[in-house]
């Protein structure tokens, strides 16, 4: 493992599932440079640099409603499905990723169009795949973070130096 995982990108699997993985992250590259443009959903861990990608994400809608890149912050919101096939194109605002998984917390689906929320984790259920997330960048006067949680979102279940970025998670149903 120390001979090949020095040249590797960060990960904790063996060998063998390392590779699998590496096949899906070049069929992402694949996808990505045959369209040449963004794809519907793009797996956050499966990028060299996933802050990179996010910070472009902040770039582009700093440039588009003429506010300074300093006070742009990052916001999630999460869809009610997993499955990258039921998104059609691309969001309105910012990119769709997919790819995340809950740590030490379970996940409640939303009811119709309402976001869903962290819950109590379920036995035998350490690391929920979480859904689609919509990442889209406003201005940090904006960003409204009541009932949310400040969830780090790593590229691998080790902490440090893959961190990404953080996310607002809800954390209590949306009952009006």
């Amino acid at each position: 493992n120390a001979l090949w995982g020095e040249k590797a990108y960060p990960s904790l699997k063996a060998f063998a599932a390392w590779f699998a993985d590496m096949l899906l992250r070049v069929e992402q590259v694949v996808a990505w440079t045959t369209e040449l443009t963004l794809l519907p959903s793009t797996q956050l861990s499966y990028l060299f640099n996933s802050m990179s990608f996010l910070t472009s994400n902040m770039q582009v809608a700093s440039r588009a409603n003429n506010l300074p890149l300093d006070f742009m912050v990052n916001r999630t919101c999460f869809y009610n499905t997993r499955d990258v096939g039921e998104i059609s194109g691309q969001p309105a605002q910012g990119v769709n990723v997919h790819g995340l998984f809950m740590e030490g917390a379970g996940w409640e689906e939303g009811k119709g169009e309402d976001e869903g929320y962290i819950s109590e984790s379920k036995m035998k259920d350490l690391h929920p795949y979480m859904p689609i997330a919509n990442v889209f960048a406003i201005h940090i006067d904006k960003m409204d973070w009541t009932a949310m949680y400040h969830c780090p979102v790593f590229s691998t279940s080790l902490r440090g130096a893959t961190f990404i970025f953080q996310a607002n998670v809800r954390m209590d149903p949306d009952d009006n």
